[in-house]
């Protein structure tokens, strides 16, 4: 996701943080995607979650 540029932004940290709750969650077999700052992932990513919301019967 794009940053917020109002806040100190630190590359190397921000990849760490990435990289640790990717390694979390997979380790947890919990179904995630890496969501990049390019337009493209991102739209990939709301086609993708949108069709997983469609698919789960309503509450």
């Amino acid at each position: 996701m794009p940053v917020d540029t109002s806040h100190d932004y630190d590359p190397r940290y921000r990849r760490l943080v990435d990289q640790h709750v990717h390694r979390l969650l997979d380790s947890d077999d919990i179904p995630h995607l890496r969501v990049h700052s390019d337009p493209d992932s991102q739209a990939h990513t709301v086609d993708v979650a949108s069709k997983i919301c469609l698919q789960v019967p309503l509450v």
